[in-house]
């Protein structure tokens, strides 16, 4: 949708800052990975269509826009832990609050968002004028051409600090957050006395390939696997509608599996984002990634990119039958896995496959 119209909604009332989102069975929800939707002017906007909102020259879904719209007014820490834990896209603080700005009206315009609409004179003149308009100009021309070589350009606050060459520092703003976001969340491991992932202990260091692999899943709720449903279909090979089972705030469970053509039981650790990758080592103990379809899941994993992420590490899309498969799942290098929506017994075949992939997997990694 054009942001122009949005901007515009925010700005006819206050009201309006609330904004209601939409399932896909029409109903109001407060769940903006959930929603399909967003109510502007009493039209259903598509969250995943792309708008005029660019980061590093990519457009940027309405879904991204209206959640940082949301967090308007909470901290950097508290967004960008919003983010992770929704594996949504960080926008730099620069960005959203530029944007921001400019969504509420307080500016008039944004370097981030490119509108196609530009305004043209067309002045409808008498011959008489348009002759003084044309002898105006050429006496314009003639006094520009005098000036010119001592004319100097107006120059605002950022472009006199962008130089002659400009730089990209974006690396730098997202370094910075991340590192904000980092000492926050280790005062406040600190004061609770919780952890992620231990480190390892290097006086008992084993080589990494007989360390506890690691299966890492979607923190998305509309997820077909969740922490609340994953042992169960890894250990039980049974899949359960994480609706039916009590909501998980875990960030990490375990599952073990006995392989026939390894010797002893591994141990695999299933964890729903990466903040816990407190160290690089366990990017290289990843065996698996289920992916729901969206890019935007990667924004914080150590290869952003679906092409370069899937060509290190096994990606798996499960899907159920009759469902149609994102564009992005068909194109990605990931294995697709059709689950039945009702029969039941058929879920130890899938998780059978799974399996025989994850175990040629752990032998090509040095596991016996």
């Amino acid at each position: 949708m054009k942001l122009g119209e949005l901007r515009e909604y925010l700005g006819k009332d206050k009201s309006n800052h609330d904004l209601k989102l939409i399932s896909g069975d029409g109903e109001l929800i407060d769940d903006i990975v959930l929603a399909k939707s967003v109510v502007v002017n009493g039209e259903n906007k598509d969250l995943d269509e792309l708008t005029e909102f660019s980061l590093e020259g990519k457009p940027v879904p309405l879904r991204v826009v209206i959640h940082c719209w949301l967090h308007r007014n909470s901290s950097a820490a508290d967004y960008l832990a919003d983010c992770r834990a929704k594996n949504f896209t960080n926008v730099s603080f620069l960005h959203r609050n530029d944007l921001i700005q400019w969504l509420s009206g307080e500016s008039e315009t944004s370097q981030y968002v490119s509108t196609s609409e530009e305004k043209s004179e067309l002045p409808d003149k008498s011959a008489l004028q348009s002759k003084e308009s044309n002898a105006g100009k050429a006496a314009s021309a003639q006094v520009k051409g005098e000036v010119f070589p001592y004319e100097r350009a107006i120059l605002d606050h950022n472009s006199s600090l962008r130089g002659s060459k400009p730089t990209n520092f974006q690396y730098l703003i997202k370094e910075a957050e991340l590192k904000l976001v980092h000492s926050f969340k280790s005062a406040t491991k600190s004061k609770s006395g919780t952890s992620g992932i231990s480190k390892p202990d290097h006086s008992k260091a084993k080589p990494s390939s007989q360390k506890d692999p690691i299966i890492l899943i979607p923190s998305a709720a509309s997820s077909i696997f969740t922490i609340a449903n994953i042992r169960q279909f890894l250990e039980e090979s049974k899949y359960v509608n994480p609706k039916d089972l009590p909501i998980s705030h875990k960030d990490l469970v375990t599952a073990v599996k006995k392989f026939d053509r390894i010797s002893r039981p591994i141990r695999f650790l299933i964890v729903n984002n990466t903040k816990l990758f407190t160290q690089p080592e366990y990017w290289d103990r990843v065996v698996a990634i289920f992916t729901t379809g969206h890019e935007w899941q990667f924004t914080n994993y150590q290869w952003s990119n679906p092409a370069e992420l899937f060509q290190h590490c096994k990606g798996f899309y499960f899907h159920f039958s009759g469902d149609l498969v994102p564009r992005n799942a068909e194109q990605w290098n990931v294995q697709k896995l059709e689950l039945d929506k009702n029969k039941r017994f058929k879920d130890i075949e899938v998780s059978r496959f799974f399996w025989t992939i994850i175990e040629r997997e752990l032998l090509a990694r040095g596991y016996h």
